[in-house]
């Protein structure tokens, strides 16, 4: 397995947009009880993860596990993983005190603090959860004097109420932060949140999320940040190596509650409750036909603006694109991506509408 991913299903309390798997933060005893099947989960695997290149802590809230649970847990990782050369974590800024910071840089050397926005207003909006501890400035503080060099910040645009000059305001507040790498996500009404139920889309929302995506890319553009996927901006040299790998065909094994893995052919995901998942639940198996896997690899490279080399996707797939080369030829008459013999890249329209670009891929006949 080329990348490692390992879900921290532990959070103080849940935002109403928030659906990714998350459990409130339990007593100690059911942290440990985590800690010790991720532990004898890196053991099992180790033989696979010898020449692992990322490593990235997700969640949850990572930040939120005590120091002396990160400790034992970024040990181990290192043990079995001697060959990776990016490490990420992801982090809350109230959980990055100074104690905290030394924690996480003493092994991850790339943090993304979720900012999601500095407008209070815009974050009661969307039900983002206040907590006491340091604000995002402080948090970037203490991770800079800890030696940290590749900070990211998570933001959200087309918040209930949020303008495009409300947007430019937050962007230019975390350029003031300097960070190496920005990611901005439309928020979405996800089915099951408590902010979809009470939040209808509209032709009129899209409009607007589709402009604040765009003044993205021209203001973090212009600041250093070029886009290098749809919604990833970073200083050249500070993309995020895990994710690349990803949206690329790599694989990647996925230890914890709700995490995924992929090797090539099959992907499967663990059950998404702690509890089932302590006892040893089975994880669902994704089985497709081969060309619709080759067909969702395309598509997911077609994520970034790069796009892919006629070799990288043969070395990703084991076969070239020739089987999709009427799917490709009609994108590219629909300005959705521009092909040549030896690369496909998608347009910037492409990008914006890369939904299009994925059902022509996932569903090609």
């Amino acid at each position: 397995m080329r990348n490692l991913y390992i879900h921290v299903p532990f959070c103080d309390g849940k935002c109403d947009y928030c659906a990714f798997y998350s459990e409130p933060a339990p007593d100690g005893a059911m942290v440990r009880q985590w800690l010790d099947r991720i532990l004898y989960q890196l053991e099992e695997n180790a033989p696979r993860l010898k020449r692992t290149e990322t490593v990235y802590f997700g969640g949850g809230t990572p930040s939120i596990l005590p120091n002396d649970i990160l400790k034992r847990l970024f040990a181990a990782v290192r043990e079995v993983v001697p060959a990776a050369v990016e490490v990420s974590i992801e982090a809350n800024p109230f959980t990055v005190t100074p104690e905290k910071a030394a924690v996480l840089t003493s092994f991850a050397n790339r943090v993304t603090l979720g900012v999601q926005s500095f407008d209070p207003v815009l974050l009661d909006a969307v039900g983002r959860r206040k907590h006491a501890g340091p604000g995002p400035e402080e948090a970037v503080r203490n991770l800079r004097d800890a030696g940290l060099r590749n900070l990211g910040l998570d933001l959200m645009y087309a918040l209930p109420g949020e303008t495009p000059e409300l947007w430019r305001h937050d962007l230019e507040l975390a350029l003031k932060l300097n960070p190496e790498h920005i990611s901005a996500y439309s928020v979405t009404p996800e089915p099951g949140t408590p902010f979809a139920g009470r939040v209808a889309g509209s032709p009129e929302d899209d409009a607007l999320s589709g402009a604040m995506w765009e003044q993205a890319g021209v203001l973090l553009g212009a600041a250093g940040l070029p886009r290098y996927e749809i919604s990833n901006y970073a200083r050249p040299g500070f993309e995020s190596r895990h994710n690349s790998n990803v949206w690329h065909g790599q694989t990647y094994l996925g230890l914890g509650p709700a995490a995924c893995s992929f090797d090539g052919a099959d992907r499967w995901t663990q059950v998404s409750d702690l509890r089932a998942w302590l006892d040893g639940a089975p994880p669902e198996i994704d089985r497709i036909p081969r060309r619709a896997r080759l067909g969702e690899i395309l598509m997911m490279g077609l994520r970034t603006v790069r796009g892919w080399t006629r070799r990288e996707f043969e070395v990703a797939s084991g076969c070239g694109w020739d089987d999709f080369s009427t799917q490709l030829d009609e994108l590219a008459e629909r300005g959705l991506v521009t092909l040549a013999a030896d690369a496909v890249a998608p347009t910037e329209r492409g990008l914006a509408f890369w939904n299009d670009v994925a059902e022509s891929l996932v569903f090609a006949p």
